[in-house]
């Protein structure tokens, strides 16, 4: 891919995960503020959440750096996220990586991620 804004800080990781338990609102909510803290990002709302029975939560978090979203399959056995960052400044990928297995701790039972 040709980089066609050189002079922008563009970065970008998709994590995903399965688990015990559904990832739903309330914690999604915790995940989009802490994870926000922990990558030194600058809130510009609070966490966003929605539900459609068809397919699940998400969640989204304006930073001024940019954002995150997440999506979660509750019904899916085990259940499955999907959590979408997108910056223009610099994180550092394991720093993801450790916060969300310490923030799900027990209930993850498998990770993987790529940018």
């Amino acid at each position: 891919m040709v980089d066609l804004a050189p002079d922008i800080i563009r970065q970008r990781m998709v994590i995903e995960g399965i688990l015990t338990r559904p990832f739903a609102g309330e914690k999604m909510t915790s995940y989009c503020e802490e994870i926000t803290k922990a990558l030194n990002m600058t809130p510009v709302t609070s966490p966003m959440c929605n539900y459609d029975s068809n397919y699940g939560w998400c969640a989204y978090m304006h930073w001024k750096e940019s954002g995150i979203h997440i999506y979660s399959w509750e019904k899916r056995v085990p259940p499955f996220f999907s959590i979408d960052i997108y910056t223009c400044k610099f994180f550092l990928e394991e720093d993801v990586v450790e916060f969300t297995e310490n923030f799900f701790d027990q209930e993850l039972i498998n990770l993987t991620w790529n940018n």
